[in-house]
């Protein structure tokens, strides 16, 4: 039987049961709209998530993967399960590891009425240990370079920045809600990424389906950033830092998903100026690498230029 509620809710979960309640709890705290059926896609979790952790909230569907199958391929489950199971108008894939603001989701789903062009919404999103600070403010594809440019991140919120609402070329994964007819459309990340820029490539896709992406600063998200780990001193090492231990897994998939990205969408010369400063960046960044002691470097760069060539 198909179940109809109004607005759904995606959330997948790897080891940290304690964020997705406390996710899921800000979410319960909604105002002005039905309360949202959620879906928790489990990515085979060391400790099982259970549905007695969530005995306090009354729509909520927990899905089991068998092994880690990564973020994108994760929520592309949840999708294809919504859409045998529920009769939705909206669906919001959500990273777990936030927390939202009471009139968040009914914020999201205000601009589909106002231009049906829409496909995707998004929030403007602050670091949660730092309420003052961008994570994301909006942000614009660099089509030469391959990448997004965000908007105000890690500053205080801009007038005519991220406190200004407006059409974009790309969202984060973090927080996207789709319209039923544009997740039908576009069907969700593309299951070849495992993990990183599976959300470039979607934006990048729905642009090309005519789908108009709309940044709304009146939607309030809290980001954790999960991927962020502390080194000796307590400070956090994230991104493609040279202290990261998660460096290479980091690199490789960012880079050679980046390269599958815009191989998929362009062609000839558009495509040449990428491979161009792709490479330039490529190598430059690996001889930073090594010049700072990370010789592991080595081995991940011949192994991205591998399967980059492959591709």
């Amino acid at each position: 039987m198909i179940k109809k509620n109004r607005i759904t809710i995606i959330l997948v979960n790897y080891n940290n049961t304690n964020d997705t309640i406390e996710c899921v709890k800000s979410i319960q705290d909604s105002k002005d709209i039905e309360l949202p059926f959620i879906i928790i896609v489990d990515n085979c979790s060391n400790i099982k998530i259970i549905s007695d952790d969530f005995l306090f909230y009354p729509n909520l569907k927990i899905i089991y993967n068998k092994k880690n199958i990564g973020f994108g391929r994760a929520n592309n489950v949840g999708i294809e399960w919504v859409k045998k199971n529920l009769d939705f108008e909206y669906l919001l894939l959500l990273n777990n590891d936030t927390i939202i603001e009471p009139e968040t989701i009914k914020a999201l789903t205000l601009p589909f009425s106002k231009d049906k062009s829409i496909g995707i919404t998004t929030s403007k999103t602050y670091y949660e240990n730092n309420r003052n600070i961008i994570w994301y403010g909006g942000g614009e594809i660099n089509y030469k370079r391959g990448w997004p440019k965000i908007t105000d991140f890690n500053k205080s919120a801009s007038k005519n920045g991220a406190n200004t609402s407006r059409y974009v070329t790309f969202i984060s994964g973090c927080t996207m809600m789709f319209s039923r007819e544009s997740i039908i459309k576009l069907r969700g990340f593309d299951n070849n990424f495992f993990m990183y820029c599976e959300d470039l490539e979607l934006c990048i896709r729905a642009k090309k389906n005519n789908l108009n992406l709309y940044y709304e600063a009146s939607s309030i998200v809290y980001h954790k950033v999960q991927n962020s780990i502390k080194d000796n001193l307590g400070s956090k090492i994230s991104g493609l830092k040279k202290n990261n231990p998660n460096l290479g897994f980091l690199f490789y998939n960012m880079k050679t998903n980046q390269y599958a990205t815009m191989k998929k969408h362009f062609k000839g010369y558009d495509f040449f100026i990428f491979c161009l400063l792709y490479w330039i960046e490529f190598f430059f960044k690996i001889f930073y690498f090594v010049l700072n002691g990370r010789f592991d470097m080595i081995k991940v760069g011949l192994k991205t230029i591998k399967k980059n060539i492959h591709e």
